[in-house]
């Protein structure tokens, strides 16, 4: 057992260490070519194709999602129900150890019960800690 929580942890380490870094010295490499001509990508760094599973806390709960890629600054996540623009939301990447706030900057209706939705990371994300989270939003 402490074999494999080792080489899981190995792993959460090195791919949150690729997204806290990012990947910036390839960034403005290429752009895909389905980008809009002119349209310049205000991404720093370059989105990774990383599937993973995660939970988004909403007011009514919490709502599972799949990851499709992600980067330093936002992830995009397919889900089953929408979440409203704007919103902030608390986000725990449960496959790959990590969790944090968010921030809804779109979501894309993609047919019956999938929406596409963009999440921006104000702050890195962190990793994940044994025990039970509790937290509140204040407002100012």
């Amino acid at each position: 057992m402490a074999q494999t929580v080792a080489s899981a942890n190995n792993w959460v380490s090195r791919a949150s260490g690729l997204l806290k870094h990012g990947l910036r010295a390839v960034a403005g490499a290429s752009r895909p070519e389905s980008w809009p001509p002119g349209q310049p990508d205000r991404r720093l760094s370059l989105r990774m194709k990383v599937r993973f599973e995660a939970k988004v806390s909403t007011k009514s709960g919490w709502m599972r999602v799949r990851g499709v890629n992600m980067h330093q600054e936002g992830a995009l996540v397919m889900a089953s129900q929408p979440l409203a623009l704007q919103s902030r939301v608390f986000v725990h990447l449960t496959s790959l150890g990590l969790m944090g706030f968010a921030r809804v900057r779109h979501c894309t209706d993609q047919g019956p019960w999938r929406y596409a939705i963009g999440l921006e990371f104000p702050a890195p994300l962190m990793r994940e800690a044994p025990g039970c989270w509790h937290f509140h939003q204040v407002r100012q």
